[in-house]
């Protein structure tokens, strides 16, 4: 998470505000296969393997969406998905990625449970830990299988206060989550 936020900060200083672009409606995210619609007064900042948007910045709430390969190696789990698993399974590759960083610290499952997503198989996880600061974040991940490709969508929040205030949003923004070529 440090190294996410010292990348952004970096990327900030040197471009100015130009990787960071306001939200608001139906957005198309070709490179994921992915269309949804954005919160109004959000920033988004697209990279080649994923975007993320955030309404006060990173550290305060995040909305994730990326398509992962089924072959392509997690950045903190040894973990691999394999075609056809089923989407409990996918969850565990997922939880266990988020659990395995260096910034997450009593990691904790609440919920990891089926959900569809877009009228596909998938779950819903729900998450705490605590970050290197020590503070209390709480996340939920929804992710689904298509073909060989494995899609996640992500929220996470200071537990205090931003995430019971922007759950609903990132709820919505699953609900509008479909496919471009399904």
């Amino acid at each position: 998470m440090k190294k996410l936020l010292l990348l952004i900060a970096i990327t900030f200083l040197f471009n100015g505000c130009a990787p960071w672009i306001r939200t608001g409606g139906p957005y198309t995210a070709s490179e994921a296969n992915v269309v949804l619609d954005l919160p109004d007064g959000w920033m988004r900042l697209n990279t080649v393997d994923y975007f993320i948007i955030t309404r006060d910045g990173m550290g305060l709430q995040n909305i994730l969406v990326e398509c992962i390969g089924v072959n392509d190696a997690l950045t903190h789990t040894k973990k691999k998905f394999r075609k056809g698993m089923l989407p409990l399974e996918a969850a565990e590759v997922i939880l266990d990625n988020v659990a395995s960083s260096d910034d997450v610290h009593g990691f904790e499952i609440k919920e990891n449970k089926p959900a569809k997503i877009d009228g596909k198989q998938g779950f819903r996880a729900v998450y705490t830990y605590k970050n290197s600061d020590g503070l209390k974040t709480k996340g939920v991940v929804y992710g689904f299988n298509h073909g060989d490709q494995f899609y996640v969508l992500q929220y996470s929040a200071p537990q205090r206060y931003y995430f019971d205030r922007d759950l609903k949003t990132f709820e919505r923004v699953v609900q509008t989550a479909h496919l471009l070529n399904s």
